[in-house]
């Protein structure tokens, strides 16, 4: 099954909307101050799903949606989020039976808020079961079903809302059935195409100087279309303008997006040589001027690319372990397909260090890993011979960090090559000590002059012994990404192993 790239925006924006819906629902409810996330389709492991709700401390409501739609529902609720609702919808002394019956109703609210646009969008009723409050979320309980036979990973919608004070956050997760992923996207594809032929026919209109020669184009235009001498009269479009002959705000394919313009231009002009320019080289990370992205992406091999995403994930936390002798372990790890303009918001506050990579090959692209500062000072000390003389972070630190990178980038993208026999090379890591400016850069000089959205594969390092964090960002080109897809042998997918001397 291949999925339109147009057709995955369709769905991210649509999931936004429901977001918004279920948002007005939780303010009309609890006149919260609340904003709206990231909202992101994601194609990750489902253990990890599980693991994360299990470990997050997170009230868990579970919906079964049944119709075209067919899947599972998730409303996870932090305990800030669950205490602001439960205070508000059962005032006063709760006892855990009616706290849960509140969060249920709340949580029942929000969901049918969410899934309205989803209905009018795939043009058929949606039904849901009443809410479960899930105690011990496991598989069994949340029915998470892979993409397909031969991958573990779960296509995931997924927003969020945040309380403005920064205590409470809910997280909304829509797990579609495996039967339910072709006529959701078979259906946003017609959808688009139909967009497509209405604004090629409002390209016909060519707006002039007066309103009359407005109307009478208008007119030409809507005499084929209909049978009814009263549709020639224009004095019924009391809306349209020379600007917009058929009256009314114009659309696109695909109607208006909120999200455009997050970054916008950077119009400094700062001569700081040591800080990071994506824009010295033309050619820098393989990306050509006017490069298109891919058309549609398969997504069973997509799948699959998710799941080499955790392998190489795990491998990099072996290198970690077997250099520093701290035991590491994976968080999350999979691809999200994101609004450009959301990509770096979803860091959290601080300041970010980390090393960069060029990746050419098939695919192409960087790599960019992110430690906050406090954890690249503590995993690096744990590397170094000796205690720096100095607070902070020194070039001892920074040597650290860049061999570090290597040895983490080395093991992520090695296992690619092996599965897609090809050659995937790489750069030397190179240390960047703002690192969100850096990330910021990369992703709109790189990817947002081509793409509104993009596939980032993002995975997490940690450690139980040692206050260490890391985040690894993938940015491939998506055309690049499309044609490695192609060339994806599923039957290779086991052999992610490289050799561990091959550091470059």
């Amino acid at each position: 099954m291949k999925i339109d790239i147009d057709a995955l925006e369709e769905l991210n924006l649509l999931t936004r909307d429901g977001t918004e819906r279920a948002n007005g629902a939780l303010t009309e409810m609890t006149a919260a101050s609340t904003a709206i996330g990231t909202t992101k389709i994601l194609l990750v492991n489902h253990e990890d799903v599980i693991e994360r709700i299990d470990s997050g401390g997170y009230e868990v409501v579970r919906f079964d949606i049944e119709g075209k739609l067919s899947g599972t529902a998730l409303l996870l609720f932090d305990r800030p989020a669950t205490e602001a609702v439960v205070d508000a919808l059962v005032p006063g002394e709760a006892d855990d039976a009616m706290a849960s019956a509140g969060l249920q109703e709340m949580a029942n609210i929000m969901m049918g808020a969410f899934t309205t646009d989803w209905g009018d969008h795939l043009r058929t009723g949606l039904s849901m079961t009443a809410p479960t409050y899930l105690d011990d979320p496991d598989a069994d309980t949340l029915q998470l079903d892979p993409t397909g036979p031969e991958t573990d990973s779960t296509l995931v919608f997924q927003s969020s809302i945040t309380w403005r004070s920064g205590e409470g956050r809910i997280d909304i997760y829509l797990a579609p059935d495996r039967a339910a992923l072709d006529p959701v996207f078979a259906e946003t594809e017609r959808e688009g195409a139909e967009g497509t032929d209405e604004a090629e026919l409002d390209g016909l209109v060519e707006p002039g100087d007066e309103s009359t020669e407005a109307d009478a184009t208008a007119e030409r235009i809507a005499e084929p279309a209909t049978a009814d001498p009263a549709a020639d009269d224009g004095s019924e479009d009391a809306d349209a303008t020379a600007d917009d002959p058929f009256g009314g705000d114009a659309e696109g394919a695909f109607g208006a997006s909120g999200d455009a313009g997050g970054f916008g231009a950077d119009d400094s002009t700062g001569d700081d040589t040591g800080s990071f320019d994506p824009a010295a080289d033309d050619d820098l990370f393989g990306f050509d001027d006017g490069a298109e992205g891919a058309e549609s992406i398969p997504l069973e091999k997509l799948s699959v690319f998710s799941d080499l995403t955790k392998e190489g994930t795990e491998a990099a936390a072996q290198r970690v372990t077997r250099m520093t002798g701290i035991q590491t372990s994976t968080e999350t790890a999979g691809i999200t397909f994101t609004p450009i303009d959301d990509i770096a918001a979803q860091l959290e506050d601080g300041d970010y260090v980390g090393t960069t990579v060029e990746f050419e090959g098939t695919p192409s692209g960087s790599l960019v890993i992110l430690f906050d500062e406090d954890s690249a000072e503590n995993i690096a000390e744990e590397m170094l011979p000796v205690d720096p003389d100095e607070d902070g972070l020194t070039g001892m630190h920074e040597s650290a960090i860049e061999e570090l990178g290597n040895v983490m980038t080395s093991g992520f993208i090695d296992g690619w090559a092996n599965v897609l026999e090809t050659g995937v090379e790489h750069s030397p890591p190179e240390y960047v000590g703002d690192m969100n400016m850096a990330f910021v850069e990369i992703i709109t000089e790189q990817l947002g002059p081509f793409q509104t959205h993009a596939f980032t594969i993002e995975s997490t390092l940690q450690t139980e012994d040692v206050a260490f964090t890391c985040e690894i960002h993938a940015l491939p080109d998506e055309a690049d990404l499309g044609a490695a897809l192609e060339a994806l042998a599923v039957e290779r997918k086991d052999q992610t192993d490289a050799d561990p001397s091959d550091l470059f």
